[in-house]
């Protein structure tokens, strides 16, 4: 039994394999080695033979001859005394014996061997050899001599004992260094085995294998490397299983706890899986729909049939089926109203699970939805309201000041005395501040409207400073402070934004430097462009004035805010200024800065955006366009216009410079007069009795659409941008507001003029 254990084992076959691969190779290399060792002693037997022929063949030529047997039998007495010839015979040419030493003359001599084989030699074998005795060609007889062989039967039995001892010694050495090996081999194996079966048994720390640079070794490294391995992998999956473990307790306490919020809100939900089969309905669910059952493990489609106080009209709320289903609201009975919802429900690999539909009491919201949307239409009426009203006042006020300011500008240039002159002075200063107070509400109504729309021209950026700078330059002057412009080097002479409200900030800000200096000076500053993504440029106002306290810089830009109430009293003014100032340089793309230091003075920052724009050319046309222009002094103006005062002071402004006039108080009337007569220029108001302007500029442009295409300008009290474009709309050709001043109505009707001037040039 333990053979065959021991031949069940890699070493046992080894060993078998190997001693026996030895043994037959032993075997093969030992017979050879024999083989040639008997053909080497026969080769030598044979040339033994062939050199006692000669020798023995010259001896007995002579006596055989001469026929003396006795010397004959001497000779061979004589040759036999070697030993290694058993016996040696004579024999004449017909075979009779002559001759014999070592052989019974009574026996017959033996057959002569046809070969030498020494393979089977024993003792008494010998080498029987038959050979002519000739003598000139001549055969005399023939000599018979046997060669012992016995000394080749005991080399042969020498050989044979020496290899088989070298075969047994070759065997027993191989098998013993063999064994030694497959135990050395084997050990790494067996080793490897017990290593194993540890792990197999739960230890994950078995032995260490030894390590090496050979095959074995790399083997025991990579079985260290493979059993740290699997102890990291069993310990990872070991710490797997147990945040498994405790993520699947979490995931029961967090399924408790989800179940216990949603059975706590206020909202109902219900969940189906992909089946249709509802999973779970929370209690507000149940009472919602009226249920007085659990409807969990129910299709979806029967639960809302025993819903009560509600007709569904043949359509399941949650439908199995209807997976896409949009967001529906579902009136009761009693009033109530119910918004569903449908919410996909997918696994962490986005198949879809089922799918969740919420719930929820709107009833309240509707009623507030409504009661909001009530009151934004009452808020959106009073804000239609509030700008009616600022329209009306707007025109209103704006009517009888530009009678004040027109006929003011008519008294003071008619050459009153001094004293008359300063009263006419303070009125037109009274109701050019009224103005700015005017302007000054409804600029920042239409901001607080989002209705104030901004423009993008190319303008003269340093001719708009200058032109800011002039209008305060005799006011500057009276009060004894100096006026200045600073303006970097590199900053552009022609830009692309807004003049209008660019001008309109820088006029606010000087205007309060200067109103709130006494001494010292103002200076307005243009620093470097910045060119990035957006290009910026940076104005400052800087005045030495009264300055701004500390604590009242966070509100120099709000509303109807002033530093002390003592300013208004002192310096006039509403306070919306600045606040108008910030929300304009806010819409022209910028910010601005105040620094300030009571007594010392302030300084305002701000920037806005804007494009580099090229020069406009000009050229020859341009300037014959001026000298037309200044030439067209004079032709025919029809005034509509319904207020006396107004249309008083337009036909004074007008004759003075040198325009016939014809006044129409009204549309009606403004069509009857454009029927009979033949005008240059049409000025229209807006709001007038029997017919406004807007009409009856509609209906002159459908009288005259097939002739000369009169220029028609509103002057009017309607201030807005949205008057201007129903206007423009309208057909008019420009817009004047009032209250307008004389030069600008002048340069606007020169204007057309020159256009009409060029139009007939050019078809002439």
């Amino acid at each position: 039994m333990p053979n065959f254990r021991l031949l069940r084992s890699v070493r046992g076959r080894l060993l078998l394999a190997a001693v026996v691969v030895e043994a037959v190779m032993l075997t093969l290399l030992i017979g050879n080695s024999l083989r040639l060792l008997r053909e080497h002693m026969a080769e030598q037997e044979r040339s033994h033979a062939r050199q006692m022929e000669p020798v023995l063949n010259a001896a007995l030529v002579a006596p055989l001859a001469q026929r003396d047997f006795a010397t004959l039998q001497a000779i061979l007495d004589e040759s036999r005394g070697n030993g290694q010839i058993e016996y040696l015979a004579v024999l004449d040419i017909k075979d009779r014996l002559l001759a014999v030493s070592g052989w019974p003359r009574d026996r017959a001599l033996p057959a002569p061997n046809s070969s030498l084989d020494v393979s089977g030699v024993d003792e008494q074998a010998r080498y029987d050899v038959a050979r002519p005795i000739s003598l000139a060609g001549q055969r005399l007889g023939t000599l018979r001599f046997g060669l012992d062989m016995s000394h080749i039967a005991v080399a042969n039995r020498q050989l044979m004992l020496q290899g088989v001892a070298i075969a047994l010694g070759e065997l027993v050495l191989s098998t013993v260094l063999l064994t030694l090996l497959g135990l050395w081999l084997t050990r790494h194996l067996v080793a490897l085995t017990r290593a194993s079966e540890q792990v197999a048994d739960g230890n994950l720390s078995p032995l260490h294998m030894i390590e090496g640079d050979d095959e074995l070794g790399r083997l025991g490294a990579a079985f260290n490397v493979m059993s740290r391995t699997v102890e990291e992998r069993i310990r990872d999956l070991t710490q797997t299983r147990d945040a498994q473990r405790d993520l699947a307790e979490e995931l029961e306490v967090s399924r408790a706890r989800l179940v216990s919020l949603l059975s706590a809100m206020k909202f109902g939900v219900l969940f189906v899986d992909s089946d249709g089969c509802v999973r779970f309905a929370n209690p507000e669910f149940r009472g919602m729909w009226g249920l007085d059952f659990d409807p969990v493990g129910s299709a979806a489609d029967t639960v809302f049939v025993r819903a009560s106080g509600i007709d569904l009209h043949g359509r399941p709320p949650a439908s199995a089926s209807d997976f896409g289903a949009q967001p529906r609201e579902f009136v009761f009975a009693d009033g109530r109203i119910v918004m569903q919802r449908a919410y996909a429900v997918s696994d962490s690999e986005a198949r879809r699970t089922g799918r969740m539909w919420i719930y929820e009491d709107v009833t309240q919201e509707r009623y507030s939805a409504q009661q909001l949307r009530a009151a934004k239409e009452a808020a959106e009426a009073a804000n239609v309201a509030k700008a009616a009203f600022l329209a009306t006042m707007s025109h209103e006020i704006r009517t009888p000041m530009n009678g004040i300011i027109g006929m003011t500008e008519l008294a003071l240039s008619s050459d009153p005395d001094h004293e008359v002159r300063g009263y006419l002075d303070w009125v037109k200063s009274s109701a050019e501040s009224l103005m700015v107070i005017l302007n000054d509400i409804l600029d920042f109504s239409k901001i607080e409207a989002g209705r104030l729309e901004l423009e993008a021209v190319e303008f003269d950026l340093r001719l708009l400073l200058e032109d800011t700078l002039a209008v305060f330059s005799r006011q500057a002057t009276e009060k004894g402070i100096a006026l200045r412009l600073d303006r970097h080097a590199l900053a552009p002479h022609f830009i692309r934004s807004d003049p209008v409200r660019l001008r309109q900030v820088l006029t606010n800000l000087v205007s309060n430097a200067v109103k709130f200096t006494e001494r010292g000076a103002v200076t307005v500053t243009l620093a470097q462009p910045r060119f990035g993504e957006q290009p910026m440029l940076t104005f400052k106002v800087a005045d030495s004035g009264i300055g701004i306290a500390e604590d009242k810089l966070d509100h120099v830009f709000t509303p109807f805010s002033q530093a002390d109430s003592s300013t208004t009293r002192k310096y006039g003014g509403t306070g919306l200024g600045l606040a108008i100032v910030a929300r304009l340089v806010a819409l022209l793309g910028g910010t601005i800065r105040v620094t300030s230091e009571a007594g010392r003075g302030s300084c305002f920052e701000f920037d806005i955006a804007f494009t580099p724009a090229q020069a406009p050319e000009q050229g020859h046309d341009s300037l014959n366009r001026d000298e037309v222009q200044a030439s067209c002094s004079g032709g025919r103006v029809l005034v509509v216009e319904d207020t006396p005062v107004n249309q008083a002071l337009v036909t004074r402004i007008l004759r003075k410079n040198g325009y016939q006039v014809t006044l129409a108080r009204d549309g009606l009337e403004a069509l009857d007069a454009y029927r009979r007569g033949v005008f240059d220029v049409i000025l229209m108001d807006m709001q007038m009795p029997n017919m406004d302007g807007l009409e009856a500029t509609a209906r002159i442009r459908a009288m005259s659409a097939e002739a000369r295409r009169i220029p028609i300008i509103a002057l009017t009290a309607n201030a807005m941008a949205s008057d201007r474009e129903r206007c423009l709309a309208a057909g008019m050709d420009d817009f004047i507001s009032k209250p307008f001043r004389a030069n600008e109505v002048i340069s606007v009707i020169r204007r057309f003029v020159a256009d009409a001037a060029d139009a007939g040039a050019e078809s002439a």
